[in-house]
């Protein structure tokens, strides 16, 4: 019996999560940056990189989520100084993250499917050429003319 009310359990908090990314579908493409370790330099690199751009992540409506093995918050690239609170979770880490750990970069479009997904330094220019490159930006590129 304890065993079905930890399964229980389990479900509800995966679903919890997957409902706070489902939450940005059709709104906003994501960007999951996980790590085994925060002070890892390719994931202090990538976040540096990213966040140096604020213009350009919000005209792609992109969300960065900042995800290591137990938390993970969504890094506020229009206020660096004020970054949002961790929350306690491995349910991103281990629904995104490799099977070999370590450094992780993963699109997620705004229907929610996985666009891209690496283990290497993601530069801006290739992130953008790739979100540029959807037919729904495409999309978003043609109204803005209009």
């Amino acid at each position: 019996m304890q065993i079905l009310y930890i399964l229980i359990i389990a479900l509800i908090a995966n679903n919890a999560i997957s409902q706070d990314l489902k939450k940005h579908q059709w709104e906003n493409r994501l960007v999951l940056i996980l790590s085994q370790q925060e002070d890892s330099k390719a994931y202090q690199q990538q976040i540096a990189h990213l966040i140096s751009l604020p213009k350009e992540l919000k005209e792609r409506k992109i969300l960065i989520y900042e995800i290591l093995p137990g938390r993970y918050r969504i890094f506020n690239y229009l206020n660096k100084d004020k970054k949002s609170k961790w929350i306690s979770s491995s349910l991103l880490y281990d629904q995104y993250g490799n099977k070999e750990g370590g450094f992780q970069v993963v699109l997620i479009g705004l229907d929610g499917g996985v666009k891209l997904n690496t283990s290497n330094l993601l530069r801006a220019s290739e992130l953008f050429a790739t979100i540029d490159s959807m037919p729904m930006r495409r999309a978003e590129l043609e109204n803005k003319r209009d």
